[in-house]
């Protein structure tokens, strides 16, 4: 399954990729990847991230894994600004492949 997020990052884009790669393995374990992740040329606080997870509850796991939720608001994630939304995989399209 597909999510699309939107997060605001105290800390810009750099700590927060940081981050995503030293936690490599759990994301594994957890059942996910990261396809996109990106800020505007003009804003490097506004995260879009698109994530695919093996399951719903592998983006369970994602969301009430404590250590991780930590380790991203030390990267400077807003978690209030979070925002996740399920995307139907009908609706989805990497061109050209």
């Amino acid at each position: 399954m597909f999510v699309k997020g939107t997060i605001t990052l105290s800390k810009g884009f750099q700590t927060w990729k940081a981050m995503v790669h030293a936690n490599e393995e759990k994301m594994r374990k957890i059942g996910f990847r990261i396809v996109y992740a990106g800020t505007p040329a003009d804003d490097g606080s506004q995260l879009t991230v698109i994530m695919q997870f093996d399951s719903p509850e592998a983006l369970d796991h994602f969301k009430n894994d404590a250590e991780l939720t930590r380790e991203r608001v030390e990267a400077g994630v807003v978690m209030e600004t979070s925002m996740m939304t399920p995307m139907t995989e009908q609706s989805f399209m990497n061109f050209p492949a």
